[in-house]
């Protein structure tokens, strides 16, 4: 306020055009400063700007990069995904195959222990057959048949 007063003091005295000219170089001054405060912020906004599109080109390759990466192991999961499955399906028809052979063996040893029991059933009908016939035909005391046929125990 007081600059204001002897401005207008020395305004009215008559010392105009030497204020007028000091005001004139301060506003000069002062519009210099803000135009220097002006470009050095201008170039340091133009600087960031810059250093945030080569960020972001920077950011941009490794998303591409990751994004192939991602791509490539989907894929892998995938190939791995169809290997299993046709391993599982191989290894089910392989486990059928051998369940189907199994039961084959199962029926192929049923038949064969029938078929051993017929023969030992058939071998017992023939062997008392034998004796019938032979004490028939010997007219032999029983005992005398000895039914171990172990020639060691004959002695």
């Amino acid at each position: 306020m007081e600059w204001l007063q002897e401005h207008m003091q020395n305004h009215l005295t008559k010392k105009p055009i030497a204020d007028d000219l000091e005001l004139l170089r301060l506003a000069a001054e002062v519009m210099r400063r803000n135009d220097h405060r002006k470009a050095e912020s201008e170039a340091r906004a133009q600087t960031m700007v810059t250093h945030a599109q080569e960020e972001l080109k920077m950011v941009e390759r490794l998303l591409l990069t990751s994004e192939t990466a991602r791509i490539a192991a989907e894929m892998e999961v995938q190939k791995s995904k169809a290997r299993l499955e046709e391993a599982e399906t191989l290894l089910q028809a392989r486990m059928e195959l051998a369940e189907q052979e199994r039961t084959a063996v199962d029926l192929r040893a049923k038949a064969a222990e029938q078929r051993a029991k017929e023969a030992e059933d058939g071998l017992q009908r023939l062997q008392i057959a034998l004796r019938s016939l032979f004490k028939r035909e010997l007219d032999l005391p029983e005992f005398a048949l000895n039914t171990n046929t172990d020639p060691s125990s004959a002695s």
